[in-house]
């Protein structure tokens, strides 16, 4: 076996982008502290112990995406329709468990490891319109979108019916869960449509950013990609004077995102948990390099 020189190994590791003394160390990429998926993954991850203070904090799954696509030694996480560029890993649960790749039919059957229900969140039960444009979201026709952008329907028998009567012309906005801005934008688009008297506004910012505010009277509809706080609903219900209303949309799965060139195909949630509280810093610990 030949032997490269070192000044070989420089033109090498200007071209991947990486010096010699760093192509083994693991770059984290996460989301900042209002997303839903950060604290869906510092919950079921981490086990709600700190993230090391090495990860990179991103506003979005978009960002996180771009970053791991560009750089080989790097890692993230984020929801599965954002999977573009990258490659999502096989999760286990624990060493001694399966590899399971996040598919529609692990998400739905709960088989793997990571996968979560996305809401909406309403102040009281939602009335007129907004009920109408719910109603249709949650129904056949609604939950076909999911799969269009790459999210996962409810289950059949977790579905609803479609909805009954022409809406009021109305203007509905909807803020939160940058996670489901893509899913979101579309259940719109398809519902203004067929419904073109309702105008429907829909930002993101963060499962936070939506939470706070509902809270405020600033948006009709939260979208949040993890369940509400019980420490929210009472700051909620203080201020608004009406308990919010929890209603799953869609199912996703958070996936764990390497780049392609990368030979890691699968990860542990131990293994995961060791990556971003900072205890496990090189791929070589993983079955690695990267390069």
């Amino acid at each position: 076996m030949k032997l490269l020189g070192m000044t070989a190994v420089m033109v090498l590791a200007t071209v991947t982008g990486c010096t010699p003394a760093d192509t083994d160390t693991i770059v984290c990429y996460g989301r900042e502290n209002n997303s839903g998926t950060y604290m869906y993954f510092k919950e079921h991850v981490l086990g709600n112990a700190d993230f090391g203070p090495m990860v990179q904090t991103l506003p979005g799954t978009a960002q996180v995406i771009n970053a791991v696509s560009q750089d080989r030694r790097s890692i993230g996480y984020g929801g599965i329709a954002y999977a573009k560029g990258v490659r999502a890993l096989a999760v286990k649960k624990d060493a001694a468990s399966p590899a399971i790749e996040p598919t529609q039919e692990a998400v739905v059957k709960g088989t793997y490891p990571i996968s979560r229900y996305l809401y909406f969140y309403t102040i009281g039960e939602p009335e007129g319109t907004m009920k109408h444009f719910i109603e249709w979201v949650r129904s056949p026709e609604g939950q076909k979108v999911c799969a269009d952008v790459g999210y996962f329907a409810l289950p059949e028998p977790q579905q609803g019916k479609a909805p009954a009567g022409t809406p009021a012309k109305e203007t509905i906005t909807m803020k939160g869960s940058d996670t489901m801005v893509i899913l979101g934008a579309k259940w719109v688009e398809r519902y203004m449509q067929n419904n073109p008297d309702v105008k429907i506004g829909i930002t993101g910012g963060g499962s936070g950013t939506g939470i706070k505010a509902l809270m405020d009277g600033e948006t009709h509809i939260c979208q949040s990609s993890r369940p509400m706080k019980p420490k929210e609903k009472e700051e909620i219900k203080a201020k608004r004077g009406k308990e919010p209303v929890e209603i799953a949309v869609a199912l996703d799965g958070l996936a764990i995102f390497v780049h392609e060139a990368n030979p890691i195909r699968e990860i542990s949630l131990e293994q995961l948990k060791g990556i971003y509280a900072g205890k496990t810093a090189k791929w070589s610990a993983l079955g690695g390099p990267a390069h």
